[in-house]
C-alpha cells in the first residue's frame, strides 16, 4: 500500500505539472494577447491566479511525493499504517481526477475566448471595446479579404444594354490618380438603385417627370496591387464596340 501511494503520488505530480504547464502557457498567451491590446488587464489578472494556483498544486503534489516515498522506507516496520496510507491514496486518485476535470476545464474555457473568422483577410472595424463582455450573435468587427475586391458602378440605365459579363473595364481611384488599374464586368443588377432607396422620392402633385435611373453594376478588379481600400471612389471606363 505504501509503494501504491508513491505511485499515486507520482501520478499527482505528473497531472499537477501538466496543469502547472498549461496554465503558465495559458499566462504567456495572454501576456502577448494584452500586449497587443486584445484582452483585458482582468483577464491577465484572473490567468495570473490560476497560475499562482496550478504552482501550488504543483508543489503540493511534490510534497506529498517526498513524504510518500519516504514512507515507503518506514513501512517495512510499521504495517499498522497501511489502512491509513491506502485511504491516502485514494484520495491522491480522486485528487488526480480533479486536477484532470480542471484541466478540461480550461481547455474548454480558452476554446470559448477564441475568436475565428470564416475567412482570411484582416480586421477593417470593431464594436466592441477592450475588456468588453460580448454575447453570441454580437457584431464584434469587420474582415475584409484583400485580394478580393469590388467596384460598385451606378451606370445609366441607357447604357445598360450595351454591358455584358466579361467586358474590360479600366478604373481611376481618386486616392491614386497616377495609377491604372484593370478589371472587368462581373455582375449587372436586376433592379434600379431608387427602389432601393431609404427616402422614395414623393411626387404629391401627381405629374410624371422622366429621369434617367441607375443600375448597379460590380466590376471586379483583376490586380489590386495591395492599396486599395473599402469605401474608396473610383471612376470606371468601360469600352463599348461601335462607340
Amino acid at each position: 500500500a505504501v509503494r501504491s501511494r508513491a505511485d499515486a503520488a507520482r501520478v499527482a505530480v505528473v497531472a499537477s505539472r501538466e496543469q502547472f504547464e498549461f496554465a503558465r502557457t495559458d499566462f504567456e498567451r495572454t501576456r502577448t494577447l494584452l500586449a497587443e491590446q486584445i484582452v483585458s488587464r482582468q483577464r491577465l489578472d484572473q490567468v495570473h491566479t490560476a497560475l499562482s494556483r496550478a504552482q501550488e498544486r504543483h508543489q503540493k503534489a511534490q510534497a506529498d511525493l517526498a513524504a510518500a516515498l519516504a514512507d515507503v522506507g518506514e513501512a517495512e516496520a510499521e504495517r499498522g499504517e497501511m489502512n491509513v496510507l491506502a485511504s491516502r491514496m485514494d484520495a491522491l486518485r480522486h485528487q488526480e481526477a480533479e486536477i484532470a476535470a480542471q484541466r478540461e476545464q480550461q481547455a474548454l474555457d480558452a476554446a470559448d475566448r477564441t475568436i475565428k473568422s470564416p475567412i482570411d483577410g484582416v480586421v477593417s472595424e470593431t464594436f466592441i471595446d477592450r475588456g468588453e463582455f460580448v454575447s453570441p450573435g454580437q457584431r464584434l468587427m469587420l474582415v475584409h479579404n484583400p485580394d478580393l475586391v469590388w467596384v460598385e458602378a451606378n451606370i445609366k440605365e441607357t447604357d445598360i444594354r450595351h454591358l455584358a459579363p466579361g467586358m474590360a473595364v479600366d478604373v481611376k481611384i481618386d486616392a491614386f490618380p497616377d495609377r491604372q488599374f484593370s478589371g472587368t464586368v462581373a455582375r449587372i443588377g436586376q433592379a434600379a438603385t431608387s427602389e432601393f432607396a431609404l427616402l422614395p422620392n414623393p411626387n404629391p402633385s401627381g405629374n410624371f417627370t422622366k429621369v434617367t435611373q441607375r443600375l448597379p453594376v460590380r466590376i471586379a478588379i483583376e490586380e489590386t496591387q495591395g492599396v486599395l481600400r473599402p469605401g474608396m471612389m473610383a471612376v470606371v471606363n468601360i469600352a463599348i464596340p461601335g462607340r
